[in-house]
């Protein structure tokens, strides 16, 4: 009698780079905690090195100890390898050696990776993942190169630890940096080939994986994708909004501002619009002035970047299909159709879904957080939640006084923004299906609006 084999499990990738970012955080964190990695010598608090740990590896950026100060060369090295490592994730990476080795991978481990950047089959998996790998390391070597001109004279041999440093954590949409060394970033703020290439790089890392691939391969088709095409509207829809935003602050705030000339203004604006969406970094806290620059950080962090990419965010993708489905709805379609394209109802019920549990998970953090806290002003709260959950790293500086239980709150903010709400759901579902496929069901009238 033929024995016939088991049918393989399939790999869930959601829960596949659920566990290697907490590996990596759980190993960081023990690292960061012994004294090897302090410039004091002395043993760090084990409650901030995970929160550092867990900040660095989801590509978040909100610090609780500065950067510079507290660590030593070593526990810079290891922040700088968790921000890598969380910026392509850690299966991506292991994935891209394992190709560029000429090892070969089983078609089932593939595509489960494959959908941790949103592709699909053995051979667009494959060359996907050596293109991301060589851009990435391409892109990094090219944004240190340039800064280097400018902290090398200033910092010696060190200031090519830090032009790598700032290049990876920029392209990772990091936000950490070594500028406590000096004046901090906004010490440069008369230096715009710093600040450029650290935008291009945040702007390269939040497009996506897929984008590049696209945009790269038009030079032969002659053909962008609808993907590609949404990304980069909305990606400038929202640049231009923020800067906009940031420019009028500038202005009606001139006594903060008064060292710095009109260029300096535009320039300042359009670097923390780059940021805000998902990297952290300042030139200068503009996001801090008052609460209106608040609120429109928020939002612009709650939006984030683009899928497949190293943001975070609900994905501009997600508010475009939101957007074309209430635009269906007011104009009395039958379904929801994006720039000639009709949207199939499980990405609009995904949409909805990523929308929903996005929100519940950000109040329920921020009531905990307040009900800690409650001396803390509520936009502030507010501000440093969404920033961690979107992975985006403004902070207000409360992360570093609270209190150990919303630090952790931050840290799981963190988490599963990185992975995403209804990724990590579906990361602990069971592969049983639909039980109610072949049901027929009776409609369901209700009354909305």
């Amino acid at each position: 009698m033929p024995i016939i084999a088991k049918k393989a499990k399939q790999p869930n990738p959601a829960r596949t780079l659920t566990l290697s970012l907490l590996a990596v955080i759980l190993v960081g964190t023990v690292l960061l905690w012994l004294p090897i990695s302090s410039k004091s010598g002395e043993w760090t608090d084990f409650i901030d090195c995970f929160f550092t740990a867990a900040s660095a590896t989801t590509t978040t950026g909100i610090t609780v100890v500065e950067t510079f100060s507290h660590w030593n060369f070593f526990g810079q090295w290891v922040l700088l390898l968790m921000t890598q490592i969380g910026g392509l994730g850690l299966v991506i990476i292991l994935t891209f050696f394992n190709f560029a080795l000429g090892r070969k991978m089983g078609l089932m481990k593939t595509n489960a990776v494959a959908g941790e950047v949103s592709v699909s089959g053995f051979i667009g998996a494959k060359r996907l993942f050596i293109r991301i790998g060589t851009y990435t390391f391409f892109l990094e070597f090219i944004g240190a190169a340039i800064m280097c001109f400018t902290l090398v004279p200033e910092y010696g041999a060190y200031g090519v630890f830090m032009s790598f440093f700032t290049a990876i954590s920029a392209f990772c949409n990091g936000g950490l940096d070594l500028f406590g060394i000096g004046t901090g970033l906004s010490g440069y703020f008369d230096k715009p080939q710093v600040h450029i290439v650290i935008a291009a790089l945040v702007f390269l890392g939040g497009i996506g994986f897929v984008v590049w691939d696209n945009v790269v391969s038009w030079f032969k088709t002659k053909r962008l994708s609808i993907y590609t095409k949404i990304v980069l509207i909305y990606s400038g829809i929202f640049f231009l909004i923020g800067f906009m935003a940031y420019f009028l602050v500038t202005i009606l705030h001139g006594d903060a501002y008064q060292d710095m000339n009109i260029g300096d203004k535009i320039l300042c604006s359009a670097f923390t619009s780059v940021s805000a969406r998902s990297a952290g970094f300042n030139i200068r806290d503009i996001a801090l002035v008052n609460d209106f620059s608040k609120i429109v950080t928020t939002i612009l962090m709650f939006i984030g970047s683009a899928p497949a990419s190293t943001g975070g965010g609900i994905r501009v993708t997600t508010l475009a299909i939101l957007a074309a489905t209430v635009t269906a709805v007011l104009r009395g379609y039958d379904d929801v159709r994006l720039y000639g394209h009709r949207v199939g109802k499980r990405l609009v019920y995904k949409a909805v879904s990523v929308l929903v549990l996005s929100v519940v998970f950000v109040l329920i953090c921020f009531t905990t957080i307040y009900l800690l806290n409650p001396e803390i002003p509520e936009v502030d709260i507010l501000y440093e939640i969404v920033s961690a959950f979107t992975t985006t790293g403004f902070s207000t500086g409360i992360s570093a006084s609270v209190d150990p239980i919303s630090k952790l709150m931050l840290c799981l903010a963190m988490l599963v923004g990185r992975v995403g709400t209804v990724s990590l759901l579906l990361s602990f579902k069971g592969d049983k299906g639909d039980s109610g496929k072949n049901k027929i069901l009776p409609d369901c009238e209700l009354l909305i609006g």
